[in-house]
């Protein structure tokens, strides 16, 4: 990759060997005989690094670098010295220079050094690219629907994301809480920090702890030192999913951190202070745990500042035709098919569905579709024939007890049927047949053990 390079020497001699040089290499080097000069051209050149002799006849390298980085505190600065001014050149490493070179400079020390900043500002031109790309995926105007319900989301969104205070979003699962989330931190002052995930509810209860916290070092033989989730969501945002499934323990310990806005690694008695915004969610009526005592009410009015409830997609209706359109162009282009529509009854097929597992079975019902359907039109046949997760039974499906079978067996019974149907659907995978089901991954493991369902034994 090449780069802009701006070049600052009194010796003319220099900035033409290091121009030549460096050009061989593809960069664009902007010479300059003064700091001056250099500084005067600088928002024109928008360099990406600097090269600056130590003894310039209007300021030091360090004076120098000092005014280069009041215009870009990033800008990596080299300095140039005489091989008998090392002590300058410890100086200025000390003062915030990236690396210095000694005259005469050694050609390849110079490219070493020139190819290593290269690098690295590739890797942010990637970074921040990326950052921009993911800013505009989740702007409000990029979540899909016109509905009045969505509306309602959008006006508290847009309030929120001004400030610096927590979010709880609540509502069922696979409405959209991890997408809302995302929305708030990518639109907020906290866009240029990371946004980092954690699902509750997927941790067991003894590593939960640790994956929030982290680990000192030395705590156990082996054991290397990690920080959790809450240091590496420094300077910008912490979504934690399933909060509701906390221990009153780790509550405690997170209540800590919102109100002292610090952590602590298990084994560690230092505290590091952290600038985190928490953005949670939850599929429970988390109100109702409070009353319950099964959620510790300070927490919850820590949590509940700015209040979203994601609406059911049967709330939704008026939004499911954008929704299915979006699905069948996204998949088409992942799966290389030539474009797809919804035919009329399809769609009035799918409008008419009650959608017990909100967007995501509605988007997995049309992946299925689209990779089923034969031609470039996807038909009530071909919806009709999706098997969406079946609603609650009522009393009398539900099989009654018969040939001594009492009444846990035969709901450990009905129970495995619907488990082994929904693995089955996902193909055995756990975390998608949680989500179908409307269960934590913790939950849906659980009854797998407890059951003894294997796919080895279902298929026989």
């Amino acid at each position: 990759m090449s780069v802009k390079i701006l070049t600052v020497d009194d010796d003319i001699n220099v900035l033409k060997s290091v121009e030549e040089l460096l050009s061989l290499k593809k960069h664009k080097v902007f010479p300059h005989l003064t700091v001056r000069d250099a500084l005067a051209n600088f928002d024109d050149v928008q360099p990406d690094m600097a090269i600056v002799d130590f003894y310039m006849p209007d300021m030091t390298g360090i004076e120098a670098m000092k005014r280069l980085h009041e215009r870009n505190p990033e800008l990596p600065v080299v300095i140039l010295t005489a091989s008998r001014e090392v002590n300058d050149a410890i100086e200025a490493i000390k003062s915030g220079a990236y690396h210095y070179l000694t005259k005469p400079i050694l050609t390849d020390e110079l490219f070493f050094t020139v190819d290593k900043i290269a690098e690295q500002v590739k890797l942010k031109d990637e970074n921040r690219r990326l950052k921009e790309e993911l800013g505009k995926r989740y702007q409000f105007d990029s979540i899909i629907g016109r509905s009045g319900a969505l509306q309602d989301v959008f006006v508290v969104l847009n309030r929120a994301v001004k400030t610096k205070s927590t979010i709880l979003i609540t509502g069922e699962s696979g409405t959209g809480k991890e997408l809302i989330a995302r929305a708030a931190h990518y639109n907020s002052n906290r866009v240029g920090g990371p946004f980092i995930k954690v699902n509750c509810a997927a941790i067991p209860e003894s590593m939960l702890e640790a994956e929030l916290f982290g680990i000192e070092k030395n705590i156990a033989t082996g054991v290397a030192a990690r920080p959790g989730k809450f240091e590496l969501a420094d300077g910008g945002s912490i979504f934690m999913d399933e909060i509701g499934e906390m221990s009153g323990a780790t509550q405690a310990k997170v209540l800590r951190v919102l109100q002292e806005r610090e952590v602590e690694r298990i084994g560690s008695a230092k505290p590091k202070k952290v600038d985190i915004r928490i953005i949670a969610a939850t599929n429970i009526d988390i109100a109702e745990a409070v009353r319950e005592k099964k959620f510790r009410s300070d927490l919850y009015y820590r949590l509940n500042v700015f209040h979203i409830h994601m609406p059911p997609l049967a709330r939704r209706k008026d939004d499911i035709p954008l929704l299915a359109e979006y699905f069948v162009k996204k998949y088409c282009e992942e799966n290389g098919l030539p474009e797809k529509t919804l035919e009329p009854r399809a769609l009035d097929y799918l409008c008419r569905r009650p959608w017990p597992g909100n967007i995501r079975e509605l988007e997995n019902a049309i992946e299925r579709s689209v990779g089923t359907a034969e031609g470039d039109a996807i038909t009530l046949a071909d919806v009709e024939d999706i098997h969406i997760a079946p609603p609650p039974a009522s009393a009398d499906e539900v099989e009654t007890p018969v040939n001594g079978k009492n009444l846990d067996d035969v709901v450990a019974d009905y129970e495995r049927k619907l488990l082994v149907a929904a693995l089955e659907r996902n193909r055995w995978k756990q975390n998608k047949a949680a989500q179908e089901m409307g269960i934590s991954e913790r939950s849906i493991w659980y009854k797998i053990k407890k059951l003894g369902i294997a796919p080895e034994k279902e298929g026989e």
